[in-house]
């Protein structure tokens, strides 16, 4: 490994091009309040919105996976980032209904995709000596983009207008790129001269996009209805979305404390994060009963123990598949993007008809079927 390419830049690149492509998704979820006001749509339209961003990661994310391993992670980071920063400055200047939206937030989307599965090979092609802690620090971009985008609402979505969130957002993003391009060896992630092909079966990853798929219909919908369901408990705006915040802060302490343990556990990566998904949906539960105190005592669980499992699926993922670690992520991360994708559209319709207490209920289900499935197949990871 070369100076240019040490440990903690590398870990910082991938960082801040996981939360800089993301966020727009989670920005539109936390800002559910607001954007839905202005544009006059009910929630189940609204899950049309929260879903399409997700929804174009899933149709994008095997192909663009197999992109990363022919023209290698840093060209792919490069492109994804400026597609994000041109995106979010087009959604907040000129977006001027629903459709728009939806519209601008299927290229974020592709974005998204692009960018997460250049950075797993990325970390994976670094040799870092501590791949487990790098890979949980990486998705730990996750909850801190659902931090940002929980604090956007009161510093921003409520004085300044939501509009301007996207522009912070792609100003993020394009600090992102210039820390990509200048603090990280392009010699690092280099394009290899013949495309891997993964180690794992497809079966084999086909049945952790199934883990995924499960999981993160729960865990997206935490983002998505988080604040909007702390409203209808009896918080305000403001509030809802700063308790979003700190579930978000709570999620990140485990993530990097879970990859700290996960380099020196014995225990298969997948089962680990299969019980602790069983221990996130009893928080998630919780949120069915409707009171202000219930419902920030069930975030704090639902976050520090349902968001941890992607620390150890993707650590399970990579560390079996080095060579092929943009391949192989890209189809388990199609799972993951079909969980949140339909899971806005599910749960919207479920909160419309049901009411937030059916639909949590509903979120916890999904929560301990994707446990069930992750332990069921730890053993091939």
């Amino acid at each position: 490994m070369s100076a240019e390419a040490r440990p903690s830049l590398v870990i910082n690149a991938a960082v801040m091009a996981t939360v800089s492509t993301v966020l727009p998704g989670f920005l539109i979820g936390a800002m559910s309040v607001q954007v839905s006001a202005e544009m006059g749509v009910s929630e189940g339209v609204y899950g049309w919105g929260l879903g399409s961003f997700f929804g174009a990661a899933m149709v994008g994310s095997i192909m663009l996976g197999r992109l990363a391993q022919r023209i290698g992670p840093l060209n792919q980071m490069t492109l994804a980032l400026g597609v994000s920063v041109a995106v979010q400055l087009a959604l907040a200047a000129s977006a001027r209904s629903f459709l728009a939206v939806i519209g601008f937030l299927v290229l974020a989307g592709l974005a998204n995709a692009a960018n997460q599965t250049s950075v797993n090979l990325a970390l994976a092609q670094a040799q870092l000596p501590r791949l487990g802690l790098a890979v949980s620090i990486k998705q730990s971009g996750l909850p801190t983009a659902t931090l940002l985008a929980g604090f956007a609402v009161p510093s921003l979505a409520l004085t300044v207008g939501w509009r301007w969130a996207y522009v912070a957002g792609a100003v993020f993003a394009l600090m992102s790129l210039v820390l990509v391009r200048t603090a990280v060896g392009s010699s690092v992630f280099r394009a290899p001269a013949r495309v891997a092909e993964p180690e794992s079966s497809s079966r084999d990853l086909f049945l952790g996009a199934v883990v995924g798929a499960f999981l993160a219909f729960s865990a997206g919908s935490l983002v998505a209805w988080g604040v909007g369901s702390g409203v209808d408990a009896g918080l305000g705006p403001g509030a809802a979305g700063l308790f979003l915040s700190v579930g978000a802060a709570t999620g990140i302490t485990m993530r990097v404390v879970s990859g700290w343990l996960s380099d020196t556990m014995r225990v298969k990566p997948f089962r680990v994060g299969g019980i602790t998904a069983l221990v996130g949906s009893i928080g998630m539960a919780g949120l069915a009963l409707r009171s202000p105190a219930t419902h920030v005592a069930a975030m704090l669980l639902s976050f520090g123990c349902g968001w941890i499992w992607p620390v150890f699926t993707n650590y399970g993922i990579v560390r079996t598949n080095p060579r092929a670690a943009g391949s192989a992520t890209g189809i388990t991360q199609m799972g993951v993007y079909v969980g949140v994708f339909v899971g806005p559209l599910v749960t919207g319709w479920l909160i419309e008809h049901s009411g937030y207490q059916a639909m949590w209920l509903a979120v916890a289900a999904s929560s301990v079927a994707g446990a069930a499935v992750s332990i069921r197949i730890a053993d091939r990871f």
